[in-house]
């Protein structure tokens, strides 16, 4: 029962979370809203957690909820990567600094809520793990706002945080303060000595 109700858990959670990339939030230019899919994810996790507990334990709930704490930002810097490749609601119209706020906002609402729905005797939640997943994804989504110069010097300083596939995404997005060129990265690439 304990695995069912995992995988259930991890389900409603990506299904909730893929909403984000079809969000009219990411494009708001009047102001930063918060994804619905995000609150009602938090809303998911909070009532998922009670009722497991009630019914199966704290021990079920705990398996149940294990891993989120790297699963969600998982998802959210996967939606990051489909918003900078242009796909999504970015594909109608452009991103803006309203919508990568709104991003970063949904990793910190998260991350409450999810401490709420595991904050119980014998919850597996790691909180060094899920401090270093969820700062890793609001690092990517900064990214997003970097004008090119800035994303150049993050990269030369930072280059170990994510992969070269993932910078390379970075250089050609348009953003709103800055324009894709991918030249730029193949430049930096030369003069760091990898090509």
């Amino acid at each position: 029962m304990a695995k069912f109700c995992r995988a259930d858990i991890l389900l409603q959670s990506i299904t909730r979370l893929c909403k984000v990339c079809n969000s009219s939030t990411v494009v708001a230019r009047d102001a930063v809203r918060i994804p619905s899919s995000i609150n009602d994810l938090g809303e998911y996790m909070t009532a998922a957690s009670d009722n497991l507990r009630e019914a199966a334990g704290n021990a079920v709930t705990a398996y149940s909820f294990s891993t989120l704490e790297q699963y969600i930002p998982l998802c959210i810097i996967q939606t990051v990567r489909v918003l900078a490749a242009g796909k999504g609601v970015v594909a109608k119209a452009p991103l803006t600094m309203n919508g990568i706020e709104a991003l970063d906002r949904s990793g910190s609402v998260l991350y409450r809520d999810l401490k709420a729905a595991t904050s119980f005797d014998n919850s597996f939640w790691d909180i060094e793990l899920a401090a270093v997943s969820f700062e890793r994804s609001a690092s990517f989504i900064a990214m997003m706002e970097l004008e090119m110069l800035e994303l150049e010097a993050y990269y030369q300083e930072n280059r170990s945080d994510f992969t070269e596939e993932d910078f390379k995404l970075m250089f050609t997005m348009n953003g709103p303060r800055r324009k894709g060129d991918i030249n730029r990265y193949n430049m930096l690439l030369k003069k760091l000595g990898n090509i």
